[in-house]
């Protein structure tokens, strides 16, 4: 594969299918993720009348997971398969934001309900991230990890920009609720990328398992402020 991907010039390793699925499913959910940071507060603020210091609740909540269940949901996702923990959290995600985008169009949304939906969805791409970025050795060869690091990135950096970009016009276009069910699908569409990966994951978590999760926490830890 790596020959392959050497000869393919600019496209690199996205001519390898399990990467390109891998890839285009998280710049999906990537898209999705910014559409929601548009789309969320604006319900809050439209439908609810939200006062500022909500709106900012309401947009804290989402990066919240990351400062509470990120160590530990890296210890956990080391003793696990990751393809399903990245099919799970894209299916939540999926689910929840259908149900803020329902609870609309029945007029019934609150904003309990939306912190709830943010807390939970950012939970779960925290999952997402850590399982996706640690299941890439296992469509790639380790030669070919830095340029699919790097193309992952450049992903994430656009998407970014454009996912902001496309709630604003989902919102102007088909209005908030429509706005969410497509949001939604994103996430769908990053799931079903994901499962159709033929590649099996080989790395054996057995000492992990037996490791207490403080102990890989720390070690995890340990290892990131003793490399230069």
């Amino acid at each position: 594969m790596t020959d392959t991907a050497q000869r393919a010039g600019f496209w690199g390793v996205l001519t390898q299918r399990d990467f390109r699925l891998l890839w285009t499913g998280d710049a999906v959910s990537g898209i999705g993720n910014g559409v929601t940071t548009v789309v969320l507060p604006l319900i809050a603020l439209r439908e609810l009348e939200a006062s500022n210091f909500q709106i900012g609740a309401l947009a804290s909540a989402v990066w919240l997971p990351w400062l509470i269940v990120g160590l530990p949901a890296g210890a956990w996702i080391d003793r696990l398969p990751r393809r399903p923990i990245m099919v799970i959290a894209n299916a939540a995600c999926a689910l929840l934001f259908a149900s803020v985008a329902i609870a609309g169009l029945m007029e019934a949304v609150t904003y309990g309900h939306l912190l709830l939906v943010a807390l939970l969805t950012g939970t779960a791409t925290v999952f997402f991230q850590a399982a996706y970025h640690a299941y890439l050795p296992t469509v790639l060869d380790e030669a070919d990890l830095v340029e699919g690091n790097s193309k992952i990135q450049g992903a994430e950096a656009a998407t970014r920009v454009i996912g902001p970009s496309i709630g604003g016009l989902l919102v102007a276009t088909v209005g908030l609720a429509a706005g969410l069910l497509v949001d939604a699908f994103t996430f769908v569409v990053c799931s079903v990328c994901i499962w159709l990966i033929r590649a099996q994951e080989t790395v054996d978590r057995g000492q992990g398992r037996r490791e207490p999760f403080r102990r890989q926490i720390a070690l995890g830890l340990r290892f990131v402020a003793a490399d230069p």
